[in-house]
């Protein structure tokens, strides 16, 4: 086996990116998904009995970029959700406001997965790959985790580590000092790790530059890079990497 621990970004490498995908099987895009936020923040709110304002969308929008700019990289949809709360003048409620964080984000659908992507981490997890997950992304770790969950991919990962727990982002190499720290037992440093991603700058320079090798996924819009071990469009060719 060629690399024991093999780290995967979340878009543009599990998740297809934008709104690319031929098929989605009958499932929203996830255009249409984010279009529906509002609706899904209502139904959570009346649930739990809560008076919502006729221009809730419109407040919706205006906390989101009022606490984009507040956070900056450590924004998060359960910042948002938190703030919906505070607005509303309900207090307290840390349960709900995590319920009405997941509404707000929505669900990902098993239709939005790359094509393979499924198949390789079933054989990578089979034979004894340790895996984890780094994204830049306005879902907590938390949310990341149930997100997985839901297509059932969540098995296959240990660490999942969401730039907006940390206030960093790739290709700070925090990020990726982070997750390795967060893997189970102890591994050497000379312990080969590969990183997989679909962004030159952020996933393969941050990931070589912090000592990892990386391995370059092409989604159509992605720009070559000298610095990967492999770049590829077949998941069966990054199988075939890690466990030579």
């Amino acid at each position: 086996m060629r690399y024991p621990i093999v780290f995967w970004d979340s878009g543009g490498t599990i998740f297809l990116s934008g709104n690319r995908p031929p098929n989605f099987g009958g499932c929203p895009t996830p255009a249409e998904v984010a279009e529906t936020r509002t609706f899904r923040a209502e139904c959570a709110l009346q649930m739990f009995g809560y008076e919502v304002p006729g221009d809730l969308g419109e407040v919706i929008e205006h906390l989101d970029q009022e606490l984009r700019l507040a956070n900056d990289l450590s924004y998060s949809v359960e910042v948002l959700a938190n703030g919906v709360f505070a607005h509303l003048g309900i207090e307290g409620r840390k349960e709900e406001a995590l319920f009405l964080a997941d509404a707000l984000n929505g669900p990902r659908y098993r239709a939005w997965l790359w094509e393979g992507v499924v198949g390789a981490l079933e054989s990578l997890h089979e034979a004894g790959v340790l895996m984890g997950v780094i994204a830049d992304t306005h879902l907590t770790g938390r949310m990341m985790r149930r997100v997985l969950t839901g297509v059932g991919l969540a098995g296959f990962f240990g660490p999942i580590i969401c730039s907006c727990d940390l206030g960093v982002q790739k290709p700070n190499g925090r990020v990726f000092e982070t997750a390795l720290n967060a893997l189970p037992g102890n591994h050497s440093t000379d312990t080969p790790v590969l990183y997989v991603g679909d962004n030159v700058v952020k996933d393969i320079g941050g990931a070589t530059a912090f000592g990892w090798d990386a391995a370059l996924h092409l989604t159509g819009n992605t720009q070559a890079s000298d610095k990967a071990v492999l770049t590829f469009e077949d998941y069966n060719d990054l199988v075939k990497l890690v466990l030579e």
